[in-house]
């Protein structure tokens, strides 16, 4: 009895090591550097020369103004790493194809794929993350953002795929026009022979 008692006390203390130390990882702080590029999900981003602010009284996870990006450390850390990722990249890809919110999720999961840290068990936590949200004047639902991740991800994956086997459209072989003709060293074909021949001499 006294080795089963002590086996789950074990166990326990394992088993309370493992949760706190997922917490900690998902609760990864996100930070503001001296060079001005923002470290979180074990990565350092900066967005070109836009600068980087964290502002923990934003109401949302982040928001791109002109040469600004503004992100929330606050509730970005309550998020998966590949979340924060693609709010940072959705963020940066206002600033690379405009206001248009499809076009800059479309751009986040593109540079996603490219790099290495979106993949689909992050495709739809960032899927998630929308949840049921109903269209707006700013956005569009996130059903109709979830489809678009999709044929984003589909599409940027046969890009990095075509890139990655360095595979080219296959050239086309020259057709053959005729069939050849065996001619014998020194003899013109009949119907090649010259209109005029000399007359052979007396």
């Amino acid at each position: 009895m006294r080795v089963e008692r002590s086996l789950a006390a074990v166990a326990a203390v394992l088993l309370s090591l493992t949760f706190s130390g997922a917490s900690a990882q998902s609760a990864a702080p996100v930070s503001l550097q001296r060079d001005g590029a923002i470290t979180m999900a074990g990565r350092t981003l900066k967005c070109g020369s836009v600068r980087n602010v964290l502002d923990s009284r934003l109401p949302n996870l982040g928001i791109a103004s002109p040469g600004v990006l503004i992100m929330n450390p606050r509730l970005l850390t309550k998020q998966p790493q590949t979340v924060r990722l693609f709010v940072f990249f959705h963020e940066c890809g206002h600033h690379h194809v405009g206001g248009n919110e499809l076009r800059a999720d479309c751009w986040a999961v593109g540079e996603g794929v490219r790099e290495g840290w979106l993949d689909r068990k992050g495709l739809a936590q960032v899927c998630t993350s929308f949840g049921d949200a109903p269209p707006t004047p700013t956005h569009p639902s996130g059903r109709q953002r979830c489809g678009n991740l999709d044929r984003c991800f589909a599409a940027a994956t046969e890009r990095q795929r075509t890139a990655s086997t360095g595979s080219t459209p296959k050239a086309v072989p020259p057709k053959l026009t005729s069939g050849p003709t065996l001619i014998r060293p020194g003899v013109v074909p009949e119907q090649e022979a010259p209109a005029f021949q000399a007359a052979p001499a007396p």
